[in-house]
């Protein structure tokens, strides 16, 4: 196999036939993204190995806006979590070959949050697919619980023995709802609204309810010009689109209709294109990868019902380079493109989803299309400053998680995953929820020590002058 350099993009490398970025064919992370064992680990290569694709200015953005912390590191280094633990032998306590589901693939606190169903509910779940794919249940389980240490380290009053409690809430939560989830297909018909939680999550989603409006996020989104909604260009997350771009989209949008698979059937009047836009400045870790808002005209020919779609480039999960040449062939095998596994995903993980969901193709690649939820939100982790806050939410964390999970397996598609994984995961856990709960905290505290020394490492090798 050739060696590539470290400028190659992740496309290329595949195309070549190198090393991908974060690994060889065992999934040996030695590539771009990937931690060499060189007796330190090279933060800075690895960072911008993976990041060489970037704009100077899309990286200098995503570089500051990793170094304000090291939660904001982590969210921002999702291959450096797949580097360290895609091979860890330690999954084989708990894990097996019929242990494997839809994962969300990135999974930290704010990768949940309030959206509309296809319904019309205000409903609070896991909200973002790009990194989705199928592989053991304790990779969404750790990658969560280092986000929590590292969420109560930032907040007031929280000692590691409350840490300790918040991340066993969660474990607790996820292992005890998967158990409840055995033998029945309860998790198909649980959803997580205003009417079904409470406490803080129910005060939350009352509050998104009540402070959010179609006509609110139109307003805050679009200007009327000349008796015409349009993008506000005037904002600093929206910029103009060129000819080609616009161009494309436009056609793009009839290919799209044919993906739809909700409610809404494609019409040439619901989905009449009135503006188009760049999105700026989206995300941590997905920060760069290009992205568009089409505002389309809706159901009426009023502007007060307008939608807007939320376009995104899909490129392979971060995973796929370091789960090794296994996942590879299996992820390879039944995807034909990256925004068609993204829908199939979120199809997977959730229940009543939004009736614009679809992909289109352009010229450099493949894109998910979904509304933008105009009650899109994530709940405020600043605000959980004590010890019975943070584990009150975890606790729904990890029901919300547990559901996703169950529901993924062969309940949505038995030819993704063939078996009851809330069967499989209760069976290796049963009686042993204090051993998996003390495993969650080892890696947990572990790694968001290791996050922090990185994200130190990777502060004090800035060059980029942040505001």
């Amino acid at each position: 196999m050739l060696s590539c350099p470290r400028v190659l993009a992740v496309g290329l490398a595949l195309t070549l036939g190198c090393v991908a970025p974060g690994g060889g064919s065992d999934g040996d992370p030695s590539g771009p993204g990937g931690k060499a064992d060189d007796g330190g680990r090279a933060i800075v290569d690895a960072i911008d190995g993976w990041n060489t694709s970037l704009s100077d200015a899309d990286r200098d953005a995503k570089y500051c806006k990793m170094a304000a912390s090291a939660f904001s590191f982590y969210r921002g280094t999702n291959h450096l979590f797949w580097s360290d633990f895609a091979q860890d032998a330690r999954l084989s306590e708990f894990g097996n070959d019929k242990t494997r589901t839809w994962l969300q693939g990135d999974l930290h606190a704010y990768n949940f949050g309030a959206f509309d169903n296809d319904r019309g509910d205000v409903v609070y779940s896991v909200n973002d697919f790009d990194e989705s794919i199928v592989a053991d249940y304790q990779y969404d389980v750790w990658r969560m619980a280092i986000s929590l240490v590292l969420i109560a380290r930032a907040n007031d009053d929280l000692s590691n023995a409350k840490q300790r409690r918040v991340v066993d809430a969660f474990t607790e939560s996820y292992l005890d709802s998967v158990a409840g989830y055995r033998g029945n297909n309860r998790e198909l018909d649980v959803t997580f609204s205003e009417k079904t939680t409470s406490g803080l999550l129910e005060d939350f989603l009352d509050d998104v309810a009540k402070d959010n409006s179609r006509r609110a996020a139109l307003d805050k989104w679009t200007v009327v010009q000349a008796g015409a909604r349009v993008f506000n260009f005037g904002l600093d997350k929206l910029a103009p689109v060129t000819a080609d771009q616009d161009a494309q989209l436009r056609a793009g949008v009839i290919g799209y209709g044919a993906t739809l698979s909700g409610r809404i059937d494609y019409s040439a009047s619901y989905f009449q294109v009135k503006s188009v836009a760049r999105r700026l400045l989206a995300g941590t870790g997905s920060l760069g990868t290009p992205r568009f808002y089409l505002l389309i005209e809706g159901p009426t020919d009023a502007d007060s019902d307008d939608r807007i779609l939320d376009v995104k480039r899909q490129s392979a999960p971060t995973s796929y380079f370091f789960l090794g040449a296994a996942t590879r062939a299996e992820y390879d095998g039944a995807f034909n493109n990256h925004a068609r596994r993204h829908a199939i995903a979120m199809k997977a993980l959730l229940d009543n989803v939004d009736d614009h969901l679809g992909w289109l193709s352009l010229p450099d690649g493949d894109y998910s299309v979904r509304e933008r939820s105009v009650f899109k939100e994530a709940f405020p982790v600043e605000d959980l400053d004590t010890r019975s806050k943070f584990s009150e939410l975890a606790i729904y964390w990890g029901a919300v998680l547990a559901t996703n999970h169950s529901r993924a397996d062969q309940d949505f598609d038995p030819g993704y995953v063939g078996y009851s994984v809330d069967k499989q995961v209760d069976e290796a856990t049963d009686h042993h929820h204090d051993d998996f709960r003390q495993l969650v905290r080892e890696v947990a505290f572990a790694y968001a020590d290791q996050v922090e020394t990185d994200w130190n490492t990777f502060v004090d090798s800035l060059d980029v002058v942040c505001q």
